[in-house]
């Protein structure tokens, strides 16, 4: 039986796992069009300076990281279809409130509509880890998960250049408005359909922590962690925070010209991330050479940045380094793989949370951090109110940035090949 027909005879469960997915591209859209795709239109329609420009991102990011842990317990223990059918609410409350109260004599409520959506988004990822095992199997767990990142991921599509685009001729609250109401839109198809899956009984065992004292416990988890960790996190900072603004005030090229290259940025992303999942399948499941040579990747990359700021070479340079860094981001669902393998297959969602909590605090204080680092140097700001960043600045940022490039790659050649085996097994 090939691949593709084991696939088709699990094809009832395509009722739940087609909104699931959708519903988790809604959420990668809110990640990345805000704040960076429209930092000029927050930094001149609100005042705002790249402290609080980052602060948006933080309040949506720290809230998504720490629930990771929550939704893991929840989503190993109750399925994830369930835990959607909640947190999807918590998040259309968020992604409504956002576009509805921003001002600059709101901000505080801003940050907490962003803190709202990150907890309901927190439940999409981590449901979508357990139901590609219980649906599909580990055999082609690969693939199916490739298939669904690539799905989130075109969400994150929508959020750069269609995004800018749109903003240009409708003001950002209303196009935010509308995202909205297409993500509660699919919402309710997942509803519609939750009869027509089965799902998994709830345990009436008892709720324990077992399960996170054992991941936090194994050396491994920490390893691959940190490893995933740096690819993701540079990347992101790159493509949701402060990117399109570099490419603007350094590189010199116009709002559209940036947000094109965002935009390529993450089709490059979806592209690798697609291929490697087929890759990794053709290869005997191996993980390790794809996940150093992401590490590897991203490492030149970030070293790469420093003379190009220095010398300043042409913007093309900086769209080519950019692009670097989407092909290394496309391959760290082999380090989500990873860490699930190096603990047991009945807490993977558990080990996928501490993993994506992880990279997503690593995120929100490495935003905060080159927003501190920009402030911290000159910086003009025209008749709009549009600040622009200095040379220096964007120079500290990718020292800083290079530093923890070098030591994760260093690290990554101790990660061990698991073949797509768990290698720990986790009993009540």
């Amino acid at each position: 039986m090939t691949m593709w027909q084991e696939i088709y005879q699990k094809r009832r469960g395509l009722w739940i796992f087609i909104p699931l997915m959708l519903i988790y591209a809604a959420s990668y859209f809110q990640r990345t069009a805000l704040p960076g795709t429209i930092i000029d239109h927050l930094t001149a329609d609100l005042q705002l300076d790249a402290v609080e420009i980052a602060n948006i991102a933080a309040a949506f990011l720290y809230p998504y990281a720490l629930c990771q842990l929550i939704s893991g317990a929840m989503t190993d223990r109750f399925c994830g279809t369930r835990v959607v059918l909640v947190g999807g609410l918590i998040f259309l409350t968020g992604i409504f409130l956002f576009p509805l109260i921003s001002s600059n004599d709101h901000l505080p409520y801003m940050y907490l509509a962003r803190a709202v959506t990150g907890i309901g988004a927190s439940t999409m990822y981590l449901s979508l880890v357990r139901e590609t095992d219980r649906l599909f199997g580990r055999k082609n767990y690969a693939v199916i998960f490739g298939i669904a990142y690539t799905f989130g991921y075109g969400g994150g599509l929508m959020g750069t250049l269609p995004f800018a685009a749109l903003c240009e001729h409708f003001p950002w609250q209303q196009v935010l408005l509308a995202a909205a109401l297409i993500s509660a839109v699919i919402y309710l198809f997942l509803l519609l359909n939750i009869r027509k899956a089965d799902l998994p009984p709830v345990p009436k065992t008892p709720f324990s922590l077992k399960p996170f004292a054992m991941i936090i416990r194994n050396p491994l988890s920490w390893l691959a962690t940190g490893c995933g960790g740096t690819v993701f996190c540079i990347y992101m900072v790159i493509q949701t925070v402060f990117g399109k603004k570099f490419l603007q005030d350094f590189a010199g090229m116009s709002s559209n010209g940036a947000a094109t290259v965002i935009f390529i940025l993450t089709i490059l992303c979806m592209t690798t991330m697609l291929g490697t999942s087929f890759l990794t399948r053709l290869t005997g499941n191996r993980r390790r050479p794809l996940a150093i040579t992401a590490l590897g990747i991203c490492m030149v990359s970030s070293l790469l940045m420093i003379p190009a700021i220095y010398y300043h070479w042409h913007s093309l340079v900086f769209a080519a380094i950019f692009c670097a860094f989407a092909v290394a981001a496309g391959m760290p669902p082999i380090f989500t793989m990873i860490m699930q393998e190096y603990n047991a297959r009945s807490i993977i969602a558990q080990a996928s949370a501490i993993s994506n909590m992880a990279g997503y605090i690593a995120v929100g204080v490495i935003s905060q951090l080159a927003g501190f680092i920009l402030n911290s140097f000159e910086k003009t700001s025209d008749a709009a109110g549009v600040i622009t960043y200095s040379k220096n600045a964007y120079l500290a940022l990718f020292i800083f940035l290079a530093a923890i490039a070098v030591t994760a790659f260093v690290t990554s050649w101790k990660l061990p090949e698991t073949r797509g085996h768990y290698i720990r097994r986790y009993k009540e």
